[in-house]
């Protein structure tokens, strides 16, 4: 089932604003089955014909926005990029649409994520748009994520390295998890890039 999250007015946050410094090169900007990973996660973005999506620019912001301006989201730059992804979520909060129903914050480090696996999740939200939809893998419950409007004044105070996760734990009332083996792939270090590279 093809799901369009502008019935419920969603809009997308892609943070993309990090140095990589342990994979030693900007994941952005990684290619995998020729395109970089930031032109990957904005695709499956838009298949959900979002409201509007959100990329937080930050270290190598220039190449990231020529990707950017290819495309139909906006960027939004955070100054401040080096402090840590909560920062950057903030920044990119604070730039959605207020009259939005939620906003999905999407990682493009994790590859393996698909369309479809997207599409799960905003079908489960639309459902109840006052829930937080998250993906489960490997028994622990993280990004993607839809987090209600409810979540938003949260979400625009975060700061320094912490991101989102503890707003998950200090909502499980209303929280709703679906299992996506694909929200476990990760790009932190050269050996996982190996892994990638041989995808």
């Amino acid at each position: 089932m093809n799901v369009h999250a502008s019935r419920c007015s969603l809009s997308i946050l892609i943070p993309a604003a990090g140095v990589s410094r342990r994979l030693g090169q900007p994941k952005q900007l990684v290619s995998y089955r020729g395109k970089t990973l930031i032109q990957r996660a904005i695709e499956n973005a838009e298949s959900l014909t979002p409201a509007e999506i959100i990329v937080v620019t930050g270290a190598s912001a220039e190449p990231v926005k020529k990707v950017v301006q290819q495309t139909s989201a906006r960027w939004v730059h955070n100054p401040d990029w080096s402090s840590g992804m909560g920062g950057s979520v903030a920044v990119g909060a604070s730039a959605a649409d207020r009259h939005a129903n939620g906003l999905m914050i999407l990682l493009c480090d994790q590859w393996g994520i698909r369309a479809a696996d997207l599409q799960r999740l905003v079908q489960t939200w639309i459902a109840d748009p006052g829930q937080i939809v998250c993906a489960e893998s490997a028994g622990r419950v993280g990004p993607p994520v839809i987090f209600p409007a409810s979540c938003l004044a949260a979400l625009c105070a975060l700061h320094g390295d912490h991101g989102a996760r503890h707003i998950l734990a200090a909502n499980p009332g209303l929280l709703t998890a679906i299992q996506i083996s694909n929200a476990a792939s990760d790009l932190d270090t050269p050996a996982q890039l190996a892994a990638l590279n041989n995808e």
